[in-house]
Formats: structure tokens, C-alpha cells, sequence
């Protein structure tokens, strides 16, 4: 078949056979990709913080312990210590602690690396039933414990959360375009995508860290919107161009072959900029993304045509929600624009303004679940025998030198308690009196520490623990931001140059999406929510998946030579509805467990909220302005 312009037949038996057989390929490849639920897998183990706190593993017995936990009053029978003991995969039973009235502590240290899934996981697997069979209540804590229902936890929520995020796009979509079985039909070329993405991942990566780990539920939103547009533009060409079905979906293809192309660019882009980031967490999240995403593109510009080409004409020519609002928004927006422009200024003020006073959340630990049984069990440990539950650990190399360290009197006001670890020389764990997850904190001990180390004139000493790896992804998240976030605009501003063949058009696409952060950091500052982490990881994000509406708002712009109701008629529609489902794929970690998902979610969500109305409001005044100086130059 040849259109009237002499376009071929698209190839769909060829195309067909291909993506067949690289999705067998690519499912063979992720049977070895795992699933790393530690926080600190954030770092890397390749970090100088986690090389340091490994290396203190291996020779220290006992660090990472596997920790049973009884009820007050309550004991474990010695069998049962024995029968643990006897695992293979634990090394011994360092230590019990026994009080009245407090809880019964019995530790075990493992063979393995305590902070591995893998091992933790077949260590808890074990010991469960054992303390279940107990008449005592007892359960586990410690690293092991936690590592293992962490990583559950996140597993459980992945999975929801893409479950719901595949429920809310396929009824925003049935919704608006009134046909349920095309929603399905558009999520093969994006699954296909995914699992093309994920196989080329993992042969540079062999896990999923927790960021990384996300990229599969919003790629279902971002993938779609290729799908979107495309069908979308079938609709306008058979119901306004009055052509045929196999007409209109490869006269789409061709003209929406550049807009996709750039969109897709800005994407890639910016999952490449945090690519480069030096936190493991960010660079596992760019790599694991621009590889989704170039899959998703290479898949829905493939086999999605082919799919449209079988569906029945009927489906892409029946009427849709929405679409006669939106040319009637057309209309208030010509006549309002001086209004929205100065109603964005008024906002992008007070933003401004509101976006000077936010805090920064520098206690990591807020991001994780707090109602997960080993770190009750463990901060109840804490509390009974004032101790830490997460004390900082210096290893002295002369342990001459922890003595003496642990008996000077004139001990700083920060540090609340020292112990010495039984068997293990030169090792002190320091408890301090406030929490040391808080950046401010941590700064102010270890700096007394050092203090107090100089003048007692002792030799080498190394820092370790979980504040020391809390404070080391607070030290790179910062030196990450000031890189990534110009790295993904200039990218994603050259990207926008090639695609438009313009200087000045990338930044006004792009300008819009600027103030949309600059209002939700207003808004998260006034509502008392601090940035964190999360916040880093969203802000490029948001820069790449937000400009595709601008990228085809302008195109369109181009095509109708300025009418915006032509403009709204074509892609106006698509633009409210991908952007929708983007706000829905992020809006599904709501649902999550984890805080760290849910501020993820919530504040991507948002910052795309205010993407959808800028784009739609206030560019096409921007684009009018523009518009209308270019005429008065050239006049």
C-alpha cells in the first residue's frame, strides 16, 4: 500500500519478527538483575565510606549483627540459641544482655556481608520459624533484619505502585478517548520498551538500587505520551483531513517523527546528566533512564504503528473528552494573555520569595519507613539501655590509643556515652546526645571529636557508621545538585537547538517549566515540606519529561503558523492527557509505604502539575510575544 504523497507500507511482519525476538533476548538477560533496598546502596560500594565501613566488617566480628529481640522479662531458651548458632550462614553468639525489666538481647554475627540482601535474606528466612515455634515474643533487628524488610517493603511497593499507575492511565485514557482496548494496545510497545531498557541496563549495572528501581512505573507514563500523540494525530487526520486509517497513521508517523525524536532527546538527556552524578543513587537512576527511554522511543516508533494499523478505524475516529473545551480555551487565552503573564510574575514572586526560606532535610532516616518492626525493635533497644541506636565508630590503629581515648575525663559536652567493642581492639562506638543524622549535628560531634583527639596527640584513627554514610550522601547530594541541574538544562537546551533549528526558541520552551519549579519550591516551603534527596532527583527529571509538551505545543505552533485554536485542535488534547499521565505515574507512589517514594511521587506530581498549566497557559503568550516582535523586525 502507497499513500497519496507516496509514502510505503510500513513493515510490520519484519518489525514484528524483530521485536519479538529481542524481547526473548532481553528476558533472558534480566533473569540475573536484582533488587537493592539498602539506603546507603545510594553510595556505592566503590565510595570511600562504604570501602572504609566494609573493610571495618571484615575484621570486626559482630558490627552488622543479626539481633533477637525478647520482650521484657521474657527469654530465649538456650536450644533455640543453639539451633541459630548452628546455621551456616551464622558465625557466632557474640553477646546477651539480660536486665530486669528491660528487654532480652541475644547477637549473632553472620559469615556473610550483613547488609547483603542475598545472605540477610536466607539468615531471616531461617531464624523466623525458629522464634515463631518460641513461647517467649521475640523479634529480630539489626542490619540483616532491616536490610530484609527494607527491601521487601520496597518490593511490595514498586508493585503497587505500578499496578496503580497502570490502572490510572488506562481510565484516564478510556476516559478521554472513550476506547478501553486502545489504552491496552498502547501499553505493549511501552512494556516492550521497558524490558528492552532494563536488559541494556543490566549488563552495566547487575542491580536495581532505590531510585533506579522507580524508572519502570514512570516510564509507563512518559513512554505513553509517544503513543498519545500519535494517536492523537491519527484522530485529527481522519476526522478534520477526512483521511483513511493506514493514511493517517503513516501520515502521523512522518510528522511526528521530529517532535517524538526531540522529545524523547530531552528525556535521554537528562537521565544522562544524572548519569553523571558521583552519588551512586543519581548515576544508577540516569543510566537505568536513558536506557528505558531510548528503548520506549525505539519501541513505540516501531511496533506502534504497526498496532494502530490493525486496530479498527473506529477506534481512532470516534470523538473524544475535552477536545471542545480546549479549543474554547484557545480563545480566553488570546484574550487574556497580558492577565496570565502577569498573574505567572505576581506567583513566580511570591514563589521566589517563599523558596528562600526552605529547608533542607539533612536526617536521611526521615525518608525511610517508620513502621518497620526491626527498627522498632531497635530503638526500643536504645532507649532501655541508653544507648544509640546508629552510634558513630572510630577505629583507632594503636589500640593504646582507644584507651586512652575512652579514660580522658574532659570528655565533650556532644558525646552522651563511649563503649569499647568486646574482642575488638582500637574500636570505640560514640553515642552522641543528639541525633547524628541531622547534618548540623554530626558536623558539631565529630568536629569535637577531632578536638579532643588533637589534644590528647593520638595517633591514626578512621570515622565509620551510619551517621558517617549519612553525612557523605548529604556531602554529595549537594555537590551533585550544583552539577546535574545545569548540566540537564544545557543539554536539554541543545537538544531543543538541533530539534528547532533555533537559538532563542529552546528557551522559551524551556522558560515555562523553570517557573513551574520555582512555584513548587514556593509551595513546599510554605506548607513546611523541606527538600531533600528526592527534591535533587525530581528537579531534571521534571526539565526532561515536562518540555515534551512544549516540544509539540511549538511544533504545532510552527505547522498552524500561529492559530492557536488549529494549535489546541491537533495536540492540545494530547498535551492535557500526557502530561496527565505522567502526573498519574508519579502520583502512584503516593500509595507507597516508603516516605521517600511518597515525597518522590508527590512533589514530581506537583511540579508537573504546574508543567500542564504553564505549558498550556502561559507559553502560547510567550509564543505570541514572540511572535508578534519577530513581525514587527521584520516590518
Amino acid at each position: 500500500m502507497t499513500d497519496s504523497s507516496g509514502v510505503a507500507r510500513w513493515p510490520t511482519v519484519p518489525v514484528t519478527f524483530a521485536g519479538i525476538v529481542l524481547t526473548l533476548l532481553a528476558a533472558a538477560q534480566l533473569d540475573g538483575l536484582q533488587l537493592n533496598g539498602d539506603l546507603y546502596g545510594l553510595l556505592g560500594d566503590d565510595d570511600p565510606a562504604v570501602m572504609t565501613f566494609r573493610d571495618l566488617a571484615k575484621v570486626t566480628t559482630g558490627l552488622e549483627e543479626l539481633l533477637v529481640v525478647c520482650d521484657p522479662d521474657q527469654h530465649m531458651p538456650r536450644d533455640d540459641i543453639r539451633r541459630i548458632e548452628s546455621l551456616p550462614e551464622i558465625r557466632a553468639h557474640t553477646r546477651t544482655y539480660i536486665h530486669p525489666g528491660k528487654s532480652s538481647l541475644y547477637a549473632f554475627s553472620l559469615t556473610g556481608d550483613a547488609a547483603d540482601y542475598r545472605h540477610a535474606g536466607i539468615v531471616v528466612k531461617q531464624v523466623a520459624p525458629i522464634l515463631s515455634a518460641m513461647t517467649s515474643t521475640c523479634g529480630m533487628a539489626g542490619t540483616p533484619a532491616y536490610i530484609v524488610e527494607t527491601h521487601d517493603n520496597l518490593n511490595r511497593d514498586l508493585i503497587t505502585a505500578l499496578v496503580v499507575a497502570l490502572v490510572l492511565v488506562t481510565l484516564l485514557f478510556a476516559f478521554v478517548y472513550r476506547i478501553g482496548w486502545l489504552a491496552f494496545a498502547m501499553f505493549i510497545p511501552v512494556a516492550l520498551g521497558i524490558e528492552w531498557g532494563l536488559a541494556a541496563y543490566s549488563l552495566v549495572r547487575p542491580e536495581l538500587t532505590l531510585f533506579a528501581a522507580a524508572v519502570p512505573t514512570l516510564l509507563i507514563g512518559i513512554g505513553i505520551d509517544h503513543c498519545i500523540h500519535m494517536i492523537q494525530a491519527c484522530r485529527y487526520s481522519i476526522v478534520r483531513d477526512g483521511l483513511s486509517r493506514d493514511d493517517a497513521v503513516l501520515s502521523a508517523w512522518w510528522r511526528l517523527l521530529r517532535p517524538i525524536t526531540v522529545a524523547s532527546l530531552t528525556t535521554v538527556a537528562t537521565f544522562c546528566a544524572l548519569a553523571a552524578s558521583e552519588l551512586r543513587g543519581f548515576a544508577d537512576l540516569g543510566i537505568a533512564g536513558a536506557f528505558v527511554s531510548t528503548g520506549v522511543y525505539v519501541a513505540c516508533i516501531t511496533l506502534l504503528p504497526a498496532i494502530l494499523l490493525a486496530c479498527p478505524e473506529r477506534w481512532l475516529s470516534g470523538k473524544a473528552a475535552f477536545d471542545m473545551p480546549l479549543r474554547a480555551l484557545a480563545g480566553w487565552i488570546e484574550k487574556s494573555g497580558r492577565s496570565i503573564a502577569v498573574a505567572a510574575i505576581a506567583i513566580t514572586a511570591i514563589a521566589t520569595y517563599a523558596a528562600g526560606n526552605l529547608d533542607v532535610l539533612s536526617d536521611i532516616r526521615k525518608l525511610e519507613s517508620t513502621d518497620i518492626q526491626s527498627r522498632i525493635l531497635q530503638t526500643r533497644i536504645a532507649e532501655e539501655y541508653g544507648l544509640s541506636a546508629s552510634p558513630i565508630l572510630i577505629r583507632f590503629d594503636d589500640s593504646d590509643d582507644a584507651i586512652e581515648f575512652m579514660a580522658d575525663i574532659d570528655r565533650p559536652e556532644s558525646v552522651a556515652n563511649l563503649f569499647d567493642v568486646t574482642d575488638i581492639k582500637g574500636l570505640v562506638q560514640v553515642h552522641p546526645v543528639a541525633n547524628p543524622f541531622i547534618r548540623s549535628n554530626f558536623e558539631a560531634v565529630t568536629w569535637d571529636l577531632e578536638r579532643q583527639i588533637e589534644r590528647l596527640e593520638l595517633g591514626a584513627w578512621t570515622l565509620s557508621g551510619a551517621p558517617a554514610l549519612n553525612a557523605r550522601i548529604d556531602e554529595l547530594l549537594f555537590a551533585d545538585i550544583r552539577f546535574v541541574l545545569p548540566l540537564a538544562a544545557g543539554l536539554i537546551l541543545l537538544v531543543l537547538a538541533f530539534g528547532t533549528h533555533s537559538i532563542g526558541l529552546p528557551f522559551v520552551v524551556l522558560l515555562p517549566l523553570v517557573l513551574s519549579l520555582i512555584w513548587v519550591a514556593g509551595a513546599m516551603s510554605m506548607t513546611g515540606v523541606p527538600a531533600s534527596v528526592v527534591t535533587a532527583a525530581i528537579i531534571p527529571l521534571v526539565l526532561g519529561i515536562g518540555v515534551d509538551g512544549g516540544v509539540h505545543l511549538s511544533a504545532a505552533w510552527h505547522r498552524h503558523n500561529g492559530d492557536l485554536t488549529a494549535v489546541f485542535a491537533e495536540t492540545g488534547l494530547a498535551i492535557v492527557v500526557t502530561i496527565a499521565t505522567s502526573i498519574a505515574a508519579f502520583g502512584a507512589f503516593i500509595v507507597a509505604t516508603s516516605p521517600s517514594l511518597v515525597q518522590f511521587g508527590a512533589q514530581a506530581a506537583g511540579a508537573l502539575l504546574g508543567c500542564l498549566i504553564v505549558t498550556l497557559l502561559l507559553l502560547p503568550v510567550i509564543l505570541r510575544h514572540r511572535l508578534t516582535a519577530e513581525a514587527s523586525r521584520g516590518q
